[in-house]
């Protein structure tokens, strides 16, 4: 590996660990993994917008399958954190929903997390975060080319 490629691998792994580092500060006292926190971010937000989710879209915004995803929402049901329920216009979509004995925490901490990422992009400044979100953008489609 090249100077530049271990540059780039180790930063990009520094990085993934401070957000991960992140996450599990702002969804402290919650016993949940990382892809836990970042369904129940997803569904929250869905909420937040009126459209309801099912499992298939978590797995697209997440990249990872329907299975897994599956496996994370029983958990999430069984911890109670959330619970599914059948679409009455359609029988075949299972949506999820936010449990309303927690709620208030969920979305008190999804605020936290956006209200922290909107001072990151005052920070950096918003023409960097979309300069730097077409960078990952070219880095992902190079990588999906050499899969």
């Amino acid at each position: 590996m090249s100077n530049i490629s271990e540059r780039l691998f180790n930063k990009l792994t520094e990085t993934l660990d401070l957000l991960k580092s992140y996450v599990f500060a702002t969804w402290k006292g919650l016993d949940l993994n990382y892809s836990e926190a970042l369904i129940l971010y997803i569904i929250e937000e869905s909420e937040r917008i009126k459209s309801p989710i099912h499992k298939s879209q978590i797995a697209k915004r997440l990249n990872i399958t329907k299975a897994a995803v599956t496996q994370f929402c029983n958990k999430l049901e069984k911890k109670g954190y959330i619970f599914s329920y059948i679409s009455q216009d359609n029988k075949k979509n299972h949506y999820l929903q936010l449990d309303d004995s927690l709620r208030k925490s969920i979305e008190s901490r999804c605020e936290t997390m956006n209200s922290n990422l909107q001072k990151f992009t005052d920070q950096i400044g918003e023409e960097n975060i979309v300069l730097f979100m077409d960078l990952l953008d070219q880095f992902d489609k190079t990588i999906l080319q050499n899969n």
